[in-house]
């Protein structure tokens, strides 16, 4: 027989389409070194290997960085550790976070699994909340060169880790930039992406997010064509330092909260066609203003978020969405953080009753009235607490009066949260008329 504990599930509810704790900013950053085989044996990984090869490293401050030997990117990439790419998204999580947080970093290679994910949450004692993966992995594949569209990668993978680790009672969002200039095949990869045939990455993976695009400015175009394998830099930085400041319930698109014109200057996709030029820089990367509004309309269908602009605020840079990889319940990143908040400390708040006597009805044999309430009113105020700092709309707890609890020495008790809604669309109908009535 199992060990007993609190044991957490949700359920989709098929609804369609502040008491802030520490532990919700709590966030990672894994960058996968698979694709630099020597990461650690030469140059700028050699001089931090003892500090860094296999550990799991909390950061709380750009300061910090200094005794870990990640330094400020130089003149040349090409000399900064993985390019100058890891410098570059920390600063911008502290920078748009608060100058102090935890962070959890790792630089690890995944390519043969995700292991190191669970690492990291072990490490951080289940605590990681939001979790950034930087990967030179292609995030697209084809198998077949006549086929209509690619296929997505990664994506299942990440999901079934996180699927696991929320299994433990640590669940976590995890935020993907991947390589999505370089198209796996079989033989050579592709360095040209064409447009038509990006495929969807909504595959039921409710616990992922894929981004796209980055800064275009010159330190940006500088790692990513100092790099061999041209990886975009992407935006993983800022993305993780958004949600870390967001309250649970806050999508980190919200135009008002988050304009990240002070991090991008512009914006570009970081793929196109990435083979050199007579020039010996990336052929093209794809400017942002390039894309037409059926282009950008169709990527944000195929569920990828990414940075954009909206006509009338020339000086804001956003978020296009917070989507997830599901269409479900949970194809928000704050839904997800809403129930992961809730199930936290809903265990919290039970755990210490695991194996405590249950007094039960003589007459029934089922669980006492008093006993009822008493777990009613231990879960309710939990979320109660969440309501009153409106991170969610409502919820209802139920315990089945009816429990046999002598015979399986289970409790079972169900509660659903109304979330909170967000307004991606804003439709307005405009005309004249003759009169005001």
């Amino acid at each position: 027989m199992a060990l007993g504990g609190v044991f957490m599930s949700d359920t989709d509810g098929n609804i369609g389409t502040n008491s802030t704790t520490s532990t919700e900013k709590v966030t990672g950053l894994l960058f996968d070194i698979s694709k630099q085989a020597k990461f650690f044996e030469e140059g700028a990984g050699l001089a931090v290997k003892d500090k860094l090869q296999g550990n799991v490293i909390e950061i709380n401050s750009m300061d910090d960085l200094k005794e870990l030997g990640i330094a400020a990117p130089s003149d040349d990439p090409k000399n900064d550790l993985l390019f100058g790419v890891p410098y570059y998204h920390i600063n911008h999580f502290f920078s748009i976070q608060g100058d102090n947080g935890r962070l959890f970093i790792m630089f690890a290679n995944c390519g043969a699994d995700w292991n190191a994910i669970d690492q990291m949450q072990h490490a951080a004692h289940g605590m990681i909340n939001q979790l950034g993966v930087w990967t030179e992995q292609s995030l697209w594949k084809q198998t077949d060169p006549e086929a209509g569209t690619y296929s997505i990668d990664l994506v299942a993978d990440l999901q079934s880790k996180a699927s696991s680790l929320a299994d433990e009672n640590a669940p976590l969002s995890i935020l993907l930039n991947a390589n999505s200039a370089v198209i796996a095949t079989s033989d050579e990869p592709v360095k040209k992406v064409e447009l038509a045939k990006i495929p969807t990455c909504i595959t039921n993976a409710r616990f992922v997010t894929v981004l796209l695009s980055q800064g275009l400015d010159k330190d940006v175009s500088a790692m990513q064509l100092a790099n061999p394998n041209l990886t975009p830099v992407g935006n993983i930085g800022a993305a993780l330092g958004c949600v870390a400041l967001a309250s649970v319930q806050e999508s980190f698109a919200w135009v008002n909260k988050f304009n990240l014109i002070g991090y991008f200057p512009d914006i570009e996709m970081g793929f196109g066609d990435v083979a050199l030029n007579d020039g010996q820089q990336l052929t093209s990367t794809l400017k942002y203003s390039s894309l037409n509004r059926m282009q950008l309309d169709t990527l944000d269908d195929k569920g990828y978020v990414f940075l954009c602009k909206y006509s009338g605020l020339e000086s804001g840079i956003y978020f296009s969405k917070d989507q997830t990889c599901s269409n479900g319940d949970y194809r928000t990143v704050a839904r997800n953080r809403t129930i992961h908040k809730s199930r936290r400390a809903v265990r919290n708040a039970l755990l210490p009753y695991v194996h405590s006597p249950l007094k039960v009805d003589p007459a029934t044999g089922y669980l006492s009235s008093a006993k009822i309430t008493m777990f009613q009113n231990i879960v309710s105020d939990i979320l109660n607490t969440m309501q009153t700092n409106e991170e969610i709309s409502g919820f209802s707890v139920t315990i089945d009066k009816n429990q046999n609890v002598l015979k399986n020495d289970t409790l079972i008790i169900k509660y659903s949260l109304v979330p909170v809604g967000v307004a991606s669309r804003i439709e307005v109908i405009e005309g004249l008329a003759l009169t005001n009535k």
